[in-house]
């Protein structure tokens, strides 16, 4: 146990994946998640997705910032392999989350690909992904290449270090956090009235008046 924890420690240290810039009065919303998780899906398409639409700056931007972490209750196992609450194909898209967030780290470019794979009305697969990214005019074959291969395999690591260093450690997905605190009244339609009370900037959106 010892050496695969060593040997995860370096494989994140050369393999941290490209983060968006965070500005200091911005609230960071974690969203610690899983590809195929139903209400992980759900969260995206209502909640996550209300903070998009009505929490806008004058300059277009957002208030917030979200992180998003594409491992949830998945777990390594002693031969070093993945295994997802559910099933294989959870694995691959939760890789190829971490592919384009690492291709891809702003939200701008991000958030329209998870909205479009997770809110279709059906279960995600690799076809719906690619077409998502190529509706977002992402590199797929970059992506596919990242998703299968070592790279893939590295950020898949790192965002499972990240979750298991939650404290408290994450009971269930979505698994939200508002400044690196966790946040239940958050992981529903609470969430804008959370980043709204976080949020220290000089102007807030009328959606906080609300």
């Amino acid at each position: 146990m010892a050496k695969t924890a060593i040997l995860v420690t370096i494989l994140i240290a050369f393999c941290t994946p490209a983060l968006q810039k965070q500005s200091a009065d911005k609230v960071l919303i974690g969203f610690y998640s899983e590809a195929l998780c139903p209400d992980c899906m759900d969260f995206t398409c209502g909640a996550l997705n209300e903070p998009f639409q009505k929490l806008i700056l004058p300059d277009g931007g957002h208030i917030f910032t979200l992180n998003y972490v594409p491992w949830g209750n998945a777990i390594i196992t002693r031969k070093g392999q993945f295994e997802c609450q559910h099933g294989k194909m959870e694995c691959t898209l939760n890789a190829v989350e971490a592919c384009i967030l690492h291709y891809y780290p702003n939200q701008t470019m991000f958030w329209p690909f998870l909205h479009c794979l997770d809110c279709q009305g059906e279960e995600p697969d690799l076809q719906l992904a690619e077409k998502c990214a190529n509706d977002q005019s992402m590199n797929w074959a970059a992506i596919d290449a990242c998703t299968t291969g070592d790279l893939g395999h590295k950020l898949e690591l790192f965002y499972a270090n990240e979750t298991a260093s939650l404290d408290p450690p994450h009971r269930y997905t979505p698994w939200v956090t508002i400044n690196g605190k966790h946040d239940s009244h958050a992981e529903g339609y609470g969430l804008i009235q959370a980043v709204c009370e976080a949020y220290t900037g000089p102007q807030k959106p009328q959606a906080c008046n609300e």
